[in-house]
Protein backbone atom coordinates (compact mmCIF):
# COMPACT_ATOMS: atom_id res chain seq x y z
CA UNK A 1 0.00 0.00 0.00
CA UNK A 2 0.75 4.00 -0.46
CA UNK A 3 3.15 4.88 2.59
CA UNK A 4 1.26 6.76 5.52
CA UNK A 5 1.15 10.25 5.19
CA UNK A 6 2.14 11.98 8.44
CA UNK A 7 0.72 16.00 9.57
CA UNK A 8 3.07 18.67 7.94
CA UNK A 9 5.23 20.79 11.10
CA UNK A 10 6.50 23.98 10.11
CA UNK A 11 8.76 25.00 6.59
CA UNK A 12 9.59 21.87 4.42
CA UNK A 13 13.17 20.88 4.78
CA UNK A 14 15.61 20.36 2.29
CA UNK A 15 14.36 18.24 -0.81
CA UNK A 16 15.82 16.18 -3.21
CA UNK A 17 13.24 16.27 -5.87
CA UNK A 18 9.98 18.03 -7.38
CA UNK A 19 7.30 19.29 -4.78
CA UNK A 20 3.05 18.87 -5.35
CA UNK A 21 0.65 20.36 -3.86
CA UNK A 22 -2.78 18.89 -4.18
CA UNK A 23 -6.12 20.03 -3.29
CA UNK A 24 -9.38 18.93 -4.56
CA UNK A 25 -13.42 19.18 -3.40
CA UNK A 26 -13.18 22.59 -2.28
CA UNK A 27 -16.56 23.06 -3.68
CA UNK A 28 -16.66 27.13 -3.73
CA UNK A 29 -20.21 28.52 -4.08
CA UNK A 30 -21.42 25.07 -2.98
CA UNK A 31 -24.92 24.93 -1.55
CA UNK A 32 -24.45 22.26 1.47
CA UNK A 33 -28.80 21.66 2.04
CA UNK A 34 -27.54 18.99 4.54
CA UNK A 35 -26.51 22.11 6.97
CA UNK A 36 -29.87 23.54 6.70
CA UNK A 37 -29.96 27.51 7.85
CA UNK A 38 -26.23 27.35 8.66
CA UNK A 39 -25.87 26.51 4.70
CA UNK A 40 -25.06 30.88 3.89
CA UNK A 41 -22.73 30.91 6.74
CA UNK A 42 -20.75 27.55 5.77
CA UNK A 43 -20.60 29.02 2.18
CA UNK A 44 -18.08 31.89 3.63
CA UNK A 45 -16.29 29.54 5.67
CA UNK A 46 -15.43 27.50 2.66
CA UNK A 47 -14.06 30.36 0.94
CA UNK A 48 -11.87 30.78 4.42
CA UNK A 49 -10.81 27.64 4.38
CA UNK A 50 -9.64 27.87 0.56
CA UNK A 51 -7.57 30.97 1.45
CA UNK A 52 -5.71 29.40 4.29
CA UNK A 53 -5.35 26.43 1.99
CA UNK A 54 -3.60 29.00 -0.33
CA UNK A 55 -1.59 30.14 2.48
CA UNK A 56 -0.03 27.06 3.47
CA UNK A 57 0.52 26.21 -0.27
CA UNK A 58 2.34 29.08 -0.32
CA UNK A 59 4.36 28.54 2.01
CA UNK A 60 5.31 25.20 1.09
CA UNK A 61 6.78 26.73 -2.25
CA UNK A 62 5.63 23.53 -4.36
CA UNK A 63 7.04 23.10 -7.51
CA UNK A 64 3.40 22.52 -9.80
CA UNK A 65 -0.42 23.16 -8.00
CA UNK A 66 -2.74 20.06 -9.13
CA UNK A 67 -6.48 20.86 -8.32
CA UNK A 68 -8.16 17.74 -9.31
CA UNK A 69 -12.29 18.20 -9.96
CA UNK A 70 -14.81 20.61 -7.74
CA UNK A 71 -13.03 23.28 -7.23
CA UNK A 72 -16.25 25.49 -7.49
CA UNK A 73 -19.34 23.56 -6.04
CA UNK A 74 -21.41 24.89 -8.88
CA UNK A 75 -20.98 25.42 -12.84
CA UNK A 76 -22.28 28.45 -13.16
CA UNK A 77 -20.50 30.13 -10.05
CA UNK A 78 -21.16 34.16 -9.55
CA UNK A 79 -18.91 36.89 -11.21
CA UNK A 80 -17.56 37.74 -7.57
CA UNK A 81 -17.23 34.24 -6.58
CA UNK A 82 -15.12 33.59 -9.91
CA UNK A 83 -12.96 36.67 -9.60
CA UNK A 84 -12.09 35.44 -5.93
CA UNK A 85 -11.16 31.90 -7.37
CA UNK A 86 -9.02 34.08 -9.78
CA UNK A 87 -7.05 36.39 -7.01
CA UNK A 88 -6.17 32.87 -4.62
CA UNK A 89 -5.24 31.07 -7.69
CA UNK A 90 -3.33 33.97 -9.06
CA UNK A 91 -1.05 34.14 -5.40
CA UNK A 92 0.33 30.84 -6.72
CA UNK A 93 1.05 31.80 -10.44
CA UNK A 94 2.52 35.22 -9.60
CA UNK A 95 5.50 33.34 -8.45
CA UNK A 96 5.72 31.27 -11.45
CA UNK A 97 4.26 28.30 -9.78
CA UNK A 98 1.64 26.59 -12.15
CA UNK A 99 -1.60 25.24 -11.50
CA UNK A 100 -3.20 22.54 -12.93
CA UNK A 101 -6.81 21.87 -13.07
CA UNK A 102 -9.24 18.98 -13.78
CA UNK A 103 -13.15 19.67 -14.24
CA UNK A 104 -15.06 17.65 -11.70
CA UNK A 105 -18.90 16.71 -11.85
CA UNK A 106 -20.23 19.81 -9.82
CA UNK A 107 -18.01 22.28 -11.74
CA UNK A 108 -17.83 19.98 -15.69
CA UNK A 109 -16.12 21.80 -18.71
CA UNK A 110 -19.02 23.63 -20.62
CA UNK A 111 -18.79 24.79 -23.79
CA UNK A 112 -15.20 24.03 -24.14
CA UNK A 113 -15.10 26.58 -21.55
CA UNK A 114 -14.43 26.01 -17.25
CA UNK A 115 -16.69 27.28 -14.96
CA UNK A 116 -17.85 30.50 -17.78
CA UNK A 117 -14.20 31.08 -17.96
CA UNK A 118 -12.85 32.09 -14.50
CA UNK A 119 -8.77 31.36 -14.85
CA UNK A 120 -9.08 32.21 -18.88
CA UNK A 121 -5.70 34.66 -19.93
CA UNK A 122 -4.30 33.60 -16.42
CA UNK A 123 -0.62 32.80 -17.07
CA UNK A 124 0.55 29.92 -15.84
CA UNK A 125 -2.82 27.97 -15.42
CA UNK A 126 -4.01 24.57 -17.07
CA UNK A 127 -7.43 23.57 -17.76
CA UNK A 128 -7.80 19.59 -18.83
CA UNK A 129 -9.68 19.28 -21.38
CA UNK A 130 -11.80 16.34 -22.04
CA UNK A 131 -9.21 13.55 -23.48
CA UNK A 132 -6.29 13.09 -21.28
CA UNK A 133 -3.61 15.83 -21.86
CA UNK A 134 0.02 15.79 -21.05
CA UNK A 135 1.65 18.65 -19.44
CA UNK A 136 6.21 18.96 -18.20
CA UNK A 137 6.66 21.27 -15.46
CA UNK A 138 10.16 21.57 -13.43
CA UNK A 139 12.00 21.12 -16.57
CA UNK A 140 10.52 17.98 -17.82
CA UNK A 141 11.18 16.43 -14.17
CA UNK A 142 7.23 15.81 -13.78
CA UNK A 143 5.10 14.62 -16.69
CA UNK A 144 1.17 15.11 -15.27
CA UNK A 145 -1.29 13.36 -17.43
CA UNK A 146 -4.68 15.23 -16.54
CA UNK A 147 -8.16 14.67 -17.81
CA UNK A 148 -11.46 16.42 -17.13
CA UNK A 149 -14.81 15.76 -16.34
CA UNK A 150 -17.25 16.90 -19.15
CA UNK A 151 -20.76 15.66 -20.31
CA UNK A 152 -19.70 12.41 -19.33
CA UNK A 153 -18.02 10.95 -16.60
CA UNK A 154 -14.46 9.97 -16.66
CA UNK A 155 -13.69 6.75 -16.91
CA UNK A 156 -10.96 4.81 -15.24
CA UNK A 157 -9.51 3.66 -18.77
CA UNK A 158 -7.55 6.73 -17.99
CA UNK A 159 -5.44 5.32 -15.49
CA UNK A 160 -5.22 2.41 -18.28
CA UNK A 161 -4.04 5.16 -20.90
CA UNK A 162 -1.50 6.61 -18.74
CA UNK A 163 1.12 3.55 -19.12
CA UNK A 164 1.56 4.52 -22.52
CA UNK A 165 3.65 7.13 -21.49
CA UNK A 166 7.12 7.29 -19.96
CA UNK A 167 7.81 6.67 -16.24
CA UNK A 168 10.94 8.63 -16.02
CA UNK A 169 11.69 10.83 -14.78
CA UNK A 170 8.08 11.27 -12.68
CA UNK A 171 4.65 10.05 -13.92
CA UNK A 172 1.56 11.80 -12.36
CA UNK A 173 -1.93 11.32 -13.58
CA UNK A 174 -4.45 13.91 -12.55
CA UNK A 175 -8.29 13.14 -12.35
CA UNK A 176 -11.78 13.22 -10.63
CA UNK A 177 -12.83 9.98 -10.54
CA UNK A 178 -16.17 8.67 -9.07
CA UNK A 179 -15.60 5.84 -6.55
CA UNK A 180 -16.89 2.26 -6.79
CA UNK A 181 -19.09 0.83 -3.85
CA UNK A 182 -18.12 -2.21 -2.50
CA UNK A 183 -14.90 -3.97 -1.48
CA UNK A 184 -14.81 -5.64 -4.80
CA UNK A 185 -15.13 -2.10 -6.36
CA UNK A 186 -12.34 -0.84 -4.46
CA UNK A 187 -10.28 -3.88 -5.36
CA UNK A 188 -10.81 -3.56 -8.99
CA UNK A 189 -9.72 0.20 -8.76
CA UNK A 190 -6.62 -0.59 -6.91
CA UNK A 191 -5.81 -3.30 -9.75
CA UNK A 192 -5.97 -0.01 -12.57
CA UNK A 193 -4.02 2.08 -10.11
CA UNK A 194 -1.50 -0.55 -9.63
CA UNK A 195 -1.30 -0.90 -13.15
CA UNK A 196 -1.31 2.64 -14.26
CA UNK A 197 2.36 2.84 -14.11
CA UNK A 198 2.52 5.94 -12.37
CA UNK A 199 4.46 7.37 -9.46
CA UNK A 200 1.34 9.40 -8.01
CA UNK A 201 -2.15 9.41 -8.91
CA UNK A 202 -3.94 12.62 -7.74
CA UNK A 203 -7.70 11.82 -7.98
CA UNK A 204 -10.39 13.69 -7.09
CA UNK A 205 -14.26 13.55 -6.23
CA UNK A 206 -14.56 11.92 -2.55
CA UNK A 207 -15.43 14.65 0.73
CA UNK A 208 -13.30 12.87 2.87
CA UNK A 209 -9.70 11.37 2.31
CA UNK A 210 -9.21 8.00 0.65
CA UNK A 211 -6.25 5.98 0.05
CA UNK A 212 -6.55 3.85 -3.19
CA UNK A 213 -2.96 2.73 -3.81
CA UNK A 214 -0.80 -0.09 -4.04
CA UNK A 215 2.34 -1.40 -3.45
CA UNK A 216 3.79 0.27 -6.03
CA UNK A 217 1.52 3.95 -6.85
CA UNK A 218 0.73 6.46 -4.58
CA UNK A 219 -2.77 7.27 -4.84
CA UNK A 220 -4.90 9.90 -2.99
CA UNK A 221 -8.50 11.39 -2.86
CA UNK A 222 -7.07 14.61 -0.58
CA UNK A 223 -10.69 15.02 0.66
CA UNK A 224 -12.20 18.40 0.97
CA UNK A 225 -10.25 21.09 2.69
CA UNK A 226 -13.57 22.21 4.98
CA UNK A 227 -16.75 20.28 5.78
CA UNK A 228 -18.64 19.74 2.43
CA UNK A 229 -21.00 16.48 2.62
CA UNK A 230 -22.44 14.78 5.46
CA UNK A 231 -19.75 12.01 5.63
CA UNK A 232 -17.05 11.04 8.68
CA UNK A 233 -13.66 11.37 7.90
CA UNK A 234 -10.89 13.79 7.32
CA UNK A 235 -9.69 15.83 4.42
CA UNK A 236 -7.29 18.30 3.64
CA UNK A 237 -4.90 19.48 0.63
CA UNK A 238 -1.95 16.73 0.16
CA UNK A 239 1.87 17.90 -0.05
CA UNK A 240 4.00 15.46 -2.36
CA UNK A 241 7.39 14.83 -2.28
CA UNK A 242 9.33 12.43 -4.54
CA UNK A 243 12.23 10.69 -3.36
CA UNK A 244 14.20 8.16 -5.37
CA UNK A 245 11.33 6.37 -7.21
CA UNK A 246 8.86 6.70 -4.12
CA UNK A 247 5.80 9.67 -3.79
CA UNK A 248 6.17 10.73 -0.56
CA UNK A 249 2.75 12.62 0.87
CA UNK A 250 2.15 14.73 3.75
CA UNK A 251 -1.17 15.85 4.56
CA UNK A 252 -2.11 20.09 5.56
CA UNK A 253 -4.92 20.21 7.82
CA UNK A 254 -6.76 23.47 7.09
CA UNK A 255 -9.96 23.14 7.92
CA UNK A 256 -12.37 23.65 11.04
CA UNK A 257 -15.91 21.67 11.02
CA UNK A 258 -16.84 17.60 10.53
CA UNK A 259 -19.34 15.90 10.50
CA UNK A 260 -19.81 13.01 12.91
CA UNK A 261 -22.66 10.36 13.43
CA UNK A 262 -22.80 9.71 17.61
CA UNK A 263 -25.11 7.34 19.68
CA UNK A 264 -27.16 8.63 22.89
CA UNK A 265 -28.37 6.10 25.26
CA UNK A 266 -32.42 7.60 25.43
CA UNK A 267 -33.44 5.08 28.11
CA UNK A 268 -30.98 6.38 30.61
CA UNK A 269 -32.62 10.09 30.57
CA UNK A 270 -35.18 10.60 33.19
CA UNK A 271 -37.37 12.61 30.40
CA UNK A 272 -37.38 15.19 27.30
CA UNK A 273 -35.33 17.91 29.04
CA UNK A 274 -32.59 15.30 30.18
CA UNK A 275 -32.33 13.91 26.99
CA UNK A 276 -31.97 17.57 25.29
CA UNK A 277 -29.30 18.17 28.38
CA UNK A 278 -27.26 14.70 26.98
CA UNK A 279 -27.17 15.76 23.54
CA UNK A 280 -26.61 19.30 24.31
CA UNK A 281 -23.45 18.56 26.18
CA UNK A 282 -21.75 16.48 22.51
CA UNK A 283 -22.06 20.03 20.68
CA UNK A 284 -19.81 22.17 18.71
CA UNK A 285 -20.23 25.47 16.61
CA UNK A 286 -17.70 23.60 14.23
CA UNK A 287 -20.06 20.39 14.75
CA UNK A 288 -22.57 18.56 12.03
CA UNK A 289 -23.86 15.86 13.91
CA UNK A 290 -26.89 12.82 13.04
CA UNK A 291 -27.58 11.51 16.71
CA UNK A 292 -28.68 8.11 17.19
CA UNK A 293 -31.10 7.75 19.95
CA UNK A 294 -30.73 4.26 20.93
CA UNK A 295 -32.12 1.97 24.22
CA UNK A 296 -35.12 0.20 25.34
CA UNK A 297 -38.11 2.44 26.66
CA UNK A 298 -39.95 1.84 30.08
CA UNK A 299 -44.07 2.23 29.51
CA UNK A 300 -43.57 5.49 31.31
CA UNK A 301 -40.32 7.03 29.32
CA UNK A 302 -41.57 9.58 26.22
CA UNK A 303 -39.85 12.19 24.62
CA UNK A 304 -40.98 15.20 22.62
CA UNK A 305 -38.23 14.87 20.08
CA UNK A 306 -39.50 17.90 18.34
CA UNK A 307 -38.94 19.55 21.99
CA UNK A 308 -35.28 17.78 22.04
CA UNK A 309 -34.23 19.24 18.49
CA UNK A 310 -35.20 22.67 19.30
CA UNK A 311 -33.55 22.94 22.28
CA UNK A 312 -30.26 20.86 21.37
CA UNK A 313 -29.75 22.31 17.66
CA UNK A 314 -28.25 25.35 18.36
CA UNK A 315 -25.31 23.88 20.14
CA UNK A 316 -23.92 22.67 16.83
CA UNK A 317 -23.74 23.70 13.29
CA UNK A 318 -26.29 21.36 12.53
CA UNK A 319 -28.02 18.17 14.09
CA UNK A 320 -30.26 15.69 12.79
CA UNK A 321 -32.40 12.97 15.35
CA UNK A 322 -32.29 9.36 13.92
CA UNK A 323 -34.97 7.24 16.80
CA UNK A 324 -33.98 3.75 16.96
CA UNK A 325 -35.22 3.26 20.35
CA UNK A 326 -37.44 0.36 20.89
CA UNK A 327 -40.21 -0.64 23.18
CA UNK A 328 -39.91 -2.70 26.37
CA UNK A 329 -42.21 -5.92 24.90
CA UNK A 330 -41.88 -7.72 28.32
CA UNK A 331 -43.15 -4.85 30.32
CA UNK A 332 -45.51 -4.01 27.46
CA UNK A 333 -47.13 -7.57 27.64
CA UNK A 334 -46.51 -7.84 31.65
CA UNK A 335 -48.89 -4.17 32.06
CA UNK A 336 -52.29 -4.35 33.62
CA UNK A 337 -55.06 -1.79 33.22
CA UNK A 338 -58.80 -1.99 34.34
CA UNK A 339 -60.61 -3.71 31.35
CA UNK A 340 -63.16 -0.96 31.64
CA UNK A 341 -60.43 2.20 32.21
CA UNK A 342 -59.65 4.45 29.30
CA UNK A 343 -55.92 3.20 30.11
CA UNK A 344 -56.98 -0.09 29.08
CA UNK A 345 -58.97 0.66 26.41
CA UNK A 346 -56.10 2.30 24.99
CA UNK A 347 -52.99 0.02 25.40
CA UNK A 348 -55.54 -2.58 23.92
CA UNK A 349 -55.31 -0.63 20.80
CA UNK A 350 -51.74 -0.01 21.04
CA UNK A 351 -51.05 -3.32 21.23
CA UNK A 352 -52.72 -4.33 18.00
CA UNK A 353 -50.96 -1.38 16.66
CA UNK A 354 -47.95 -2.69 17.05
CA UNK A 355 -48.60 -6.23 16.51
CA UNK A 356 -49.71 -5.14 13.11
CA UNK A 357 -46.10 -3.18 12.38
CA UNK A 358 -44.25 -4.13 9.29
CA UNK A 359 -40.94 -2.50 9.96
CA UNK A 360 -38.91 -1.18 12.86
CA UNK A 361 -39.92 2.13 12.20
CA UNK A 362 -43.84 1.33 12.15
CA UNK A 363 -42.82 0.10 15.32
CA UNK A 364 -41.06 2.61 16.85
CA UNK A 365 -44.33 5.12 15.93
CA UNK A 366 -46.75 2.84 17.21
CA UNK A 367 -44.18 2.38 20.73
CA UNK A 368 -43.71 6.59 20.90
CA UNK A 369 -47.74 6.80 20.62
CA UNK A 370 -48.47 4.29 23.61
CA UNK A 371 -45.89 5.92 25.63
CA UNK A 372 -47.45 9.80 24.52
CA UNK A 373 -50.71 8.20 25.37
CA UNK A 374 -50.26 6.94 28.74
CA UNK A 375 -48.61 10.29 29.96
CA UNK A 376 -51.65 12.06 28.93
CA UNK A 377 -53.94 9.52 30.45
CA UNK A 378 -51.89 9.50 33.37
CA UNK A 379 -51.63 13.64 33.41
CA UNK A 380 -47.40 13.47 33.46
CA UNK A 381 -46.13 16.56 32.48
CA UNK A 382 -45.44 16.49 28.37
CA UNK A 383 -43.49 19.32 26.85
Amino acid sequence: MAQTPHPVSGAPGPRRGPVLYHLADVRLGGTFPFLGEAGAAHRRQIRETFVRAVDAGVDLRPTVVLITGNLFGTPVPSRELIEFARAQVGRFTSQGIPVLIAAGPFDPLHERSYALGAFTGLEHVTVFPAAPRAVDVADGAVRVVGISWSGAPVSVDFLTALARHPRRPYLVGAGCLALPDGEEGLAALRRLVDGSGAHYLALGHSPVRRDVGSERVTALFPGAPELVAPVEGEGSPVLVEFQGDRARPTFVPVGRRRFQRLDVNAAACAGTDDLAAAIRALGSPDLAAVVRLTGTLRLDQHFDLDHVLARARDAFLALELEDETVMAAAELAAARFPDLSAAGAFVTVARQELDRAQSPDARRIAGAALRLGLALLEGRRVP
